[in-house]
């Protein structure tokens, strides 16, 4: 008797299904070609990985690690002046806006100034004028005032000669 018989219940359809599967066996050149496949790949494979971890491969890493850092470190260093030259661009065309604004008012103002230098040339005028036309008349007034003082004085004096006069007459005409 069988002793695996008496440890493992007989499925009949289940041996049958490993029979086949154990009844084609892999050809051995097949699995002579597969084990000398994984020795190829397995000999780069150590190969390489004796490389990679050498010493020129790994100061190699480290050196590109420290070059990424300084690399990193100038960037920052750069981006900080061009942002400062950015703020100083936007400052400067707020300046720029500024002067422009500036001029314009400027100009307003001027034309302000030389509009009111007209005015105060015509008020200046009209003040000269004015007074040349108080000079004379208060030339006319005082000629006017000396024209009746003489007219009152030519007739207190010219009555009193008239009457003078007259009465001379009148002597001259007794006689």
């Amino acid at each position: 008797m069988d002793m695996s018989e008496f440890l493992m219940p007989i499925d009949e359809e289940e041996d049958s299904r490993e029979s086949a599967l154990c009844g084609r066996k892999l050809p051995l050149w097949l699995g002579l070609l597969l084990l000398l496949a994984a020795g190829a790949l397995l000999v780069p494979l150590i190969y390489f990985a004796v490389r990679a971890n050498s010493k020129a491969c790994v100061d190699g890493l480290q050196a590109q690690k420290e070059c990424q850092e300084l690399n990193r470190h100038l960037q920052r260093q750069l981006n900080q002046p061009q942002e400062v030259l950015h703020e100083k661009e936007a400052e400067a065309a707020t300046c720029k806006q500024t002067v422009v604004t500036l001029k314009d008012a400027l100009k307003k103002d001027q034309a302000r100034v030389e509009e009111l230098q007209g005015e105060l040339a015509n008020l200046n005028q009209q003040v000269d004028d004015l007074s040349e036309k108080l000079r004379r008349k208060s030339e006319d007034s005082a000629k006017d005032y000396a024209s009746s003082l003489f007219d009152v004085f030519l007739s207190f004096f010219g009555g009193v000669v008239t009457t003078r006069v007259v009465s001379i007459t009148r002597k001259c005409l007794k006689k």
